[in-house]
């Protein structure tokens, strides 16, 4: 049997080499390797397991090549093309329209086939699942933003096998759905029957796996109580169903009225792994589903050949099928932390004594899977819950033993009878539940940790693996300790009299954080987009929280434009913020309490700062920018905000020559005078702009004018974040881009 773990253990490494290459090999080299797996099988003692290491590899390998040519043809990308495609799944109502995939996907009036879009319909008319359309859309291919410590929207575009993206500009619904999408009617009828029901949508994703039905407002109760898991189709769940379906089987067949002859279990396994596999469909086979369902099938199916494989085996093999499905999978934070949490469990509590009480082991199971985690969480930027041990040794009996059967139950009695009464009985419950998880909210703060590399990682990870161990009581101190590095990672910092500037890739928009030896500065801090998606939430605090800031210093909001202001709230809600100024105090949010821009200047650790107004305030709101002066004139910045040509005029005495200059109002044709380029005569100009944005930023006109007089210029657009080195001793840098620092296979170049 320890052969066959290792046999599984090699396939497994195979399988997931290739997520770490930053290109692939050329198409030939697997099947190169093919005919060397053989021959390592058949001469070297441990060949068996490198010929199944170069097998897993091969076949990812293999893979991987395969997808990349489905992504969406360069020619195609930032075009306007009518297309005609299938809804899939369950489309995704937003506050501005519809999201949803699109499959089987082809040009009109041809026979050119596209790879499976994700697409948004800004303001569009309502859509199911399984209805065939002709749309007027704009593709791209699947690109995203590029930041340090931020969410890889590339690698989740790749892991659910999209191959571009879409925007609707008109549509026309070609023919309604098949037979085949009754999931998404269900939605609709459900929703109907809940409609009386205060949130009684939620039940939905229990039901039906449909996250869209939880608001905003839920999925903060769920992150700041660590039940966000319960609240979609989990393992859990289908696990919990399959044992109850198995057991209820087992029991009317012991009753003796069904005249059934054969072993029970004939019976009971398959019926309970078809349960299973009809929720995990309505669950659309997510990755955590995709485990329970395996491992219901592997223990159904040796329990009828009457084997008995031992539990880390079962889940070693899940595993692996997992993975030998889709080598993609590995790129979704829900692979790791499902097959984690079984691991640990097994790890944690397998050949054990036994405990007396249920809820003693019950409380054992929740103390390993929230210690066990917590490292994994890290590694995925997810934030922790203090609360969330004590809060799911309540929740998840009553998801699983109370709520979801009755939901079900009343489920089937909606669709077989149309008496909804006990469906809307499961969403009261639901609902209450949710009372007491929001008040227990109100006092649980969500923790947030820097990911502090990776040999400190490898070490947080052995120490919880030794506190989870019988050698707890004997090495909890050294265990402890082993977790440090999480609480305070060492993050490295500029010396003194150098400052470090990290321009963020936030689309169209602007982000810059200032890092001196001891001190913190943010300025701007990206759009809240009207689609609700918060680009200070999601790239700007992780970024920050990446280079180890705890707190900032001053917050700079150049002006109140949303690109520029719009998710400074949400960075004020994450970090304790010193000090907040902005050229426009009194247009922004209330939880913002600015005061004006005003000439000041002041050093931090050896650095000089100067702020410098650029209008009064009878001008308009780029006028009105605050500018920030950085350092001396041999490395120094300026960071001008959105600026135009009057301003820059204005302003030309006061400038001092600086190195690094980011471009004002995103390099428009408005702005970047010969005179103001003249007077700061930098050595790089940054340009942060959103790929193909509709502005068409930065101007061409401009872009030649900087490099006419002997100025770099850098892209966020293309370079994803950059991070500069300005020192006056050793003159500036450029230390980094992010896109070819962090760079994979996946990613767009």
């Amino acid at each position: 049997m320890s052969d066959l773990r290792l046999l599984l253990a090699s396939l497994l490494a195979g399988l997931l080499l290739p997520l770490c290459l930053e290109q692939l090999p050329p198409w030939w080299l697997p099947w190169l390797l093919l005919p060397l797996a053989a021959l390592l099988w058949r001469t070297l003692a441990a060949g068996r397991y490198l010929a199944f290491l170069l097998l897993g590899l091969c076949w990812a390998l293999l893979f991987h090549q395969q997808a990349l040519s489905q992504r969406l043809a360069h020619n195609h990308d930032n075009q306007q093309l009518l297309i005609e495609g299938r809804v899939a799944a369950l489309p995704e109502q937003t506050a501005t329209g519809w999201r949803f995939q699109l499959e089987a996907v082809h040009v009109s009036h041809s026979d050119e086939v596209l790879p499976d879009l994700r697409m948004h319909w800004w303001g569009g008319e309502p859509i199911a699942a399984g209805e065939v359309w002709r749309f007027e859309a704009k593709l791209r291919r699947p690109r995203g933003m590029s930041n340090p410590g931020a969410f890889d929207y590339e690698a989740w575009l790749y892991a659910a096998a999209t191959g571009g993206l879409g925007s609707v500009r008109s549509g026309e619904r070609l023919s309604l759905p098949t037979a085949t999408s009754w999931r998404d009617e269900l939605r609709t009828r459900f929703a109907a029957a809940l409609a009386p029901v205060p949130q009684g949508q939620r039940l939905l994703a229990l039901l039906l796996g449909d996250k869209s039905s939880l608001g905003d407002a839920d999925w903060e109760v769920l992150q700041a109580t660590g039940t966000s898991h319960l609240m979609v189709i989990s393992g859990l769940h289908v696990g919990m169903l399959a044992l109850a379906v198995f057991w209820l089987t087992r029991q009317l067949l012991r009753w003796g009225r069904f005249g059934w002859s054969w072993p029970q279990l004939w019976l009971s396994a398959p019926v309970a792994l078809v349960a299973a596999g009809l929720y995990a469909w309505l669950a659309g086979f997510a990755v955590p589903v995709q485990r329970a369902l395996l491992m219901c099938a592997l223990v159904c199916l040796t329990q009828l050949c009457q084997r008995r494989p031992s539990a880390p085996l079962v889940w070693l093999v899940a595993l692996v099928s997992v993975v030998m499905l889709n080598p993609a999978a590995p790129l979704r934070a829900g692979f790791w932390l499902s097959f984690v949490a079984v691991g640990l469990l097994l790890f944690g509590l397998g050949g054990r004594l036994a405990q007396r009480g249920i809820w003693a082991r019950w409380g054992s199971a929740q103390w390993v899977v929230y210690l066990g985690l917590w490292p994994w969480l890290v590694l995925w930027g997810m934030p922790s819950s203090i609360s969330a041990f004590g809060v799911n040794l309540l929740a998840i009996p009553c998801i699983s033993l109370l709520i979801l059967p009755v939901a079900l139950l009343g489920a089937l009695l909606e669709v077989i009878c149309g008496w909804p009464e006990l469906l809307r009985l499961a969403a009261w419950l639901l609902g209450w539940l949710f009372d007491g998880l929001q008040w227990v909210a109100n006092f649980s703060p969500v923790l947030h940790f820097a990911f502090p590399g990776w040999v400190a990682w490898l070490v947080v990870v052995l120490g919880t693996l030794i506190l989870l161990s019988p050698l707890a009581r004997l090495l909890w101190l050294p265990a402890a300790m082993c977790l440090l590095p999480l609480l305070w990672p060492s993050i490295p910092r500029p010396s003194p009299g150098v400052a470090q500037v990290t321009v963020l890739d936030v689309g169209q928009g602007l982000a810059v954080h200032v890092q001196t030896a001891q001190h913190d500065l943010l300025y701007d801090a990206g759009a809240r987009l009207s689609s609700g998606f918060d680009l200070g939430e999601a790239v700007v605090a992780p970024a920050l929280l990446a280079s180890g800031v705890k707190h900032l210093d001053m917050l700079v909001v150049s002006h109140a434009d949303n690109d520029h202001a719009g998710g400074a709230p949400a960075v004020a809600r994450r970090l304790p913020v010193t000090r907040v100024v902005s050229g426009e105090p009194e247009r922004l949010a209330a939880v913002l309490p600015a005061e004006p821009c005003v000439a000041q200047s002041w050093q931090w650790d050896g650095v000089g700062f100067a702020l410098l107004p650029a209008g009064e305030a009878t001008d308009s709101g780029n006028d009105r920018s605050c500018l920030l002066q950085i350092g001396g004139q041999a490395a120094g910045a300026l960071l001008p905000g959105d600026i135009r040509r009057a301003g820059e005029y204005r302003l030309l005495p006061a400038l001092k020559p600086s190195a690094l200059l980011l471009a004002p109002h995103h390099g428009s044709h408005s702005s970047s005078s010969y005179a103001f380029i003249r007077r700061v005569a930098p050595r790089w100009v940054v340009f942060s702009a959103g790929a193909n944005n509709r502005y068409g930023h930065p101007h061409a006109k401009v872009v030649a004018r900087y490099r006419e007089l002997s100025v770099e210029p850098v892209y966020t657009a293309a370079s994803g974040a950059v991070r500069f080195q300005l020192n006056d001793l050793t003159g500036p840098r450029l230390s980094w881009r992010w896109r070819e620092r962090a760079r994979r296979f996946w990613h767009e170049q």
